[in-house]
């Protein structure tokens, strides 16, 4: 059920109107993905035995918050891996790696309850959105990204997935420590190569009132 601020009528007021969006309002923005919360799909990467999954151009979708899907995932090996994200400031050319510029904390949960909290600054990367192999399951997860394209503040990252390996669930986030524009990003997997999966990235918008 939507609801809306009820503003006073004043003398001048040009457009009479309670200020308020009916439920009507809400749908008819919602179909033109005009709505707050509504998505622009931007890109989707299918790895088919791909070293990386690179998300470039950003740029060109003027967005405050990214939303991303991950689904399917596995591993070339039986060896279990980890999905790593690193960031670039030069849309893709090259990703920092180095330099300690990213902090972390999250959250493991197992199936019996226990939970191994996860933390540390001055990190290489972005370590880790979920541990995958080559098993018969696989992995799945959601990420957000905040403030990527705006150079006067540092980057975010929020995220919860669960893993195939151990059957863990993982929650938490990152802080990428530069205050730059971010207008690309790269999921990789140290030492092997996405087998299956599928990364959906979408744009959040948000009202323009």
């Amino acid at each position: 059920m939507p609801f809306g601020y009820i503003g006073q009528n004043q003398t001048k007021q040009q457009i009479k109107n309670s200020g308020v969006l009916s439920s009507f309002d809400i749908s008819l923005l919602e179909k033109k993905g005009e709505a707050s919360g509504s998505l622009e799909h931007i890109q989707t990467i299918t790895a088919s035995s791909s070293a990386t999954l690179s998300f470039t151009n950003l740029a060109n979708y003027n967005y405050d918050t990214h939303y991303m899907t991950l689904d399917n995932f596995q591993c070339t090996t039986s060896t279990t891996r980890y999905m790593l994200c690193k960031l670039s400031n030069d849309n893709g050319s090259s990703y920092v790696g180095s330099g300690n510029h990213y902090d972390r904390a999250w959250t493991r949960v197992d199936t019996s309850g226990n939970m191994s909290d996860i933390n540390g600054t001055s990190q290489n990367d972005i370590s880790n959105f979920f541990s995958i192999d080559s098993d018969n399951r696989t992995s799945h997860g959601y990420v957000y990204f905040y403030n990527l394209l705006n150079p006067n503040t540092s980057s975010h990252v929020s995220f919860q997935s669960m893993n195939s390996v151990g059957d863990y669930i993982y929650f938490g986030g990152f802080n990428y420590t530069q205050v730059e524009t971010v207008n690309a990003f790269q999921l990789f997997l140290g030492g092997d190569a996405f087998l299956t999966g599928t990364a959906k990235l979408y744009g959040v918008k948000l009202w323009v009132l």
